[in-house]
């Protein structure tokens, strides 16, 4: 080739190479999806009623948002928060959504007690009749701590765990037990017997120092989990049917698109659902498991135990009713309580 030839052939290729980095500048830009991170804390472990629900919410609502909204599920030793920290740390914003169970709401407002007043109810259809019936007014005071509700979710029936079987009173005033909230701490302090609220995650190092040979909770098998051990009998009192509430900080809401809550509201009612329709099967997969961990069932306490229980409740319950404007929802939802 010669020298005019080549010099041509490179000015070719220069101009060839320019016009094609032009159009590839020119080419459509695939943006990137922006994705909203939202950070959901859970103090129990995932195996648990609660905690299940959050894990299937999640799942959920990446689906029907296609990705564009991630929610992490920080659950047990994974969640920083513990306890009533867990309220503040959504209503600052610290988080952005929690799933607290009703007895730690209720130690800044008693009305969230409500669906573990002692046997208030005898059965799901009546707990989640009289969740329907109060949600109202619960979201009312959800919004008053700066939190809007996403979804509720039912635990199995509380019973006692305890080191000892309980064959009678004189076994039942001798408990050393963790109860969950102020009432249920009134109702075993009624009946003599040694009682502290704690919240879940404080449990395990009270069993191991010996300063609790009980614990009131559900017969969920993930909540119950480490239990065994120390606690090899489970007496079933059916004492309530308490729930724990998720919920969003209102400003992280507020500040979402209406199609983004319009995502959460959605994947809230599928999670809400399931739970409703799944709890009643737990009761019997939980008590297998119990057996399988060679723990002694009661399931039908003697006479004078659920009686003494019941008396100490009801006066319990009467003194709830009259704190603050509790009482209000006596008659709206009187259809609903037992």
């Amino acid at each position: 080739m010669s020298s005019r030839s080549n010099r041509h052939f490179k000015l070719g290729l220069r101009l060839f190479s320019m016009v094609a980095a032009v159009a590839v500048l020119h080419q459509p830009v695939a943006l990137a999806q922006t994705v909203t991170p939202l950070r959901l804390i859970n103090e129990y472990p995932a195996t648990s009623i609660t905690a299940s629900a959050d894990l299937q919410f999640a799942a959920s609502v990446k689906q029907l948002s296609n990705g564009a909204i991630n929610v992490s599920t920080l659950q047990e030793s994974a969640n920083p928060y513990k306890g009533k920290d867990q309220v503040s740390a959504v209503h600052d914003g610290k988080v952005e959504i929690a799933t607290l169970f009703s007895g730690i709401l209720g130690g800044s407002d008693s009305f969230f007690l409500l669906s573990s007043l002692p046997f208030m109810v005898d059965d799901f259809e009546q707990a989640q009749s009289l969740f329907n019936c109060s949600r109202p007014e619960l979201e009312r005071h959800l919004s008053a701590l700066n939190l809007h509700l996403l979804y509720a979710t039912p635990w199995p029936p509380s019973g006692i765990w305890s080191a000892q079987p309980l064959p009678d009173l004189a076994a039942l005033k001798a408990l050393s037990i963790r109860t969950y909230d102020d009432n249920s701490r009134g109702v075993f302090q009624r009946i003599g017997a040694t009682s502290i609220n704690l919240p879940f995650s404080a449990v395990g190092a009270k069993l191991t120092s010996g300063e609790l040979n009980a614990v009131l909770s559900s017969g969920d098998g993930g909540a119950g989990n480490r239990l065994w051990e120390h606690l090899p009998n489970f007496t079933a009192i059916s004492y309530a049917i308490p729930l724990s509430y998720t919920i969003i900080n209102v400003d992280i809401w507020n500040g979402l698109t209406p199609a983004q809550q319009a995502t959460l509201t959605q994947a809230a009612k599928n999670t809400s659902d399931a739970s409703w329709a799944s709890v009643k099967s737990r009761i019997a997969d939980n008590y297998a498991r119990m057996r399988e961990h060679q723990m002694q069932l009661n399931l039908q306490p003697a006479a004078a135990i659920r009686q003494t229980l019941r008396q100490a409740g009801n006066e319990q319950t009467e003194s709830w009713w009259q704190q603050g404007s509790n009482n209000t929802i006596r008659n709206s939802c009187a259809a609903s309580i037992h």
